[in-house]
């Protein structure tokens, strides 16, 4: 369930309210509000109705051609609960959530900051001591700190909705995860020594079906604002980080035949593509693509 709010002129009223109706939603607040500084008078209209209502209703402001050459303002909160007169099996629909609330999620968990940086050396640490010493609770661990999903994300959603500075964020926040991964093999390794342990690499055949699913999963939980995105998250992460921290650590203890090496990093490659693929594809699948006449505000560009 979702609240929409959006800021428009005093002309605009009636065409977002149009719009907020012809998407299924009957109740529609308007209200008066001042914004400081330009002295330009702005109503607020607000709608609280399930996902799916809510979604129509946003591709239908971000569609308007009449909205489009007007300065407005549009706001998507996730709600708890709604009390009214609609059936609750029609509220609680949780499919399928307005694009730009997938859309900024992204960017905010692909912004690479002190605290981004900390997790993704924190799991790196715990993913190479898990790899060297074969233990599956370190590397699940691991998992729960290693930030991969959102930004593989981030760089074929942004590719799909021709947002370059989101892909250039994404594939950023990507390389310094890597790189804090590979970084994490080659100290654990330099303290503990070898040998590596861990032997559950699969080939690209395996890694690619196993990536798939993520994929897929991570879509369609994208698509739907009950998701549990978070466990989604620890499998592409050990799907991935994985590589990195182990051929840090190769690195350290002893490098293996030239052979092995290259498929595990085809293997890498091929877990970033599929699941890069699937997700956009499960997340299109549920008619969750950009209307025609949508393109991506300038903001976002």
């Amino acid at each position: 369930m979702h609240e929409i709010r959006a800021t428009v002129t005093a002309e605009h009223v009636e065409e977002a309210a149009r719009l907020a109706h012809a998407a299924g939603i009957e109740r529609v607040s308007i209200a008066d509000v001042y914004i400081h500084g330009p002295g330009v008078r702005r109503q607020v209209v607000s709608v609280e109705t399930s996902t799916p209502k809510a979604r129509l209703f946003v591709e239908a402001l971000l569609g308007s051609p009449v909205l489009s050459a007007s300065d407005y303002s549009l706001t998507s909160r996730e709600l708890r609960a709604i009390v009214d007169n609609t059936s609750l099996a029609d509220l609680t629909k949780p499919m399928s959530e307005p694009f730009p609330d997938v859309i900024q999620d992204l960017w905010q968990l692909s912004h690479v900051t002190a605290s981004y940086v900390g997790r993704a050396a924190a799991g790196g640490i715990l993913l190479a001591t898990g790899i060297i010493e074969d233990s599956a609770v370190a590397i699940v661990v691991a998992a729960l700190f290693l930030p991969f999903l959102a930004e593989v994300l981030a760089v074929s959603f942004g590719l799909w909705s021709s947002d370059r500075r989101l892909i250039l964020r994404g594939v950023g926040a990507l390389i310094t995860s890597t790189a804090l991964a590979f970084l994490g093999g080659v100290i654990v390794a330099s303290f503990m020594g070898g040998p590596i342990r861990f032997a559950g690499f699969k080939s690209p055949l395996p890694s690619f079906a196993i990536s798939a699913a993520t994929g897929i999963t991570a879509g369609l939980s994208n698509a739907d604002d009950t998701g549990r995105r978070y466990l989604i998250g620890v499998a592409a992460a050990v799907q991935l980080a994985i590589f990195p921290a182990w051929l840090g650590a190769a690195v350290i203890v002893g490098l293996p035949p030239l052979g092995i090496v290259d498929q595990r990093l085809l293997s890498f490659g091929v877990n970033f593509v599929t699941i890069s693929a699937t997700a956009l594809v499960s997340f299109a699948a549920l008619h969750l693509r950009r209307t025609r006449s949508w393109r991506a505000p300038r903001s976002w560009r």
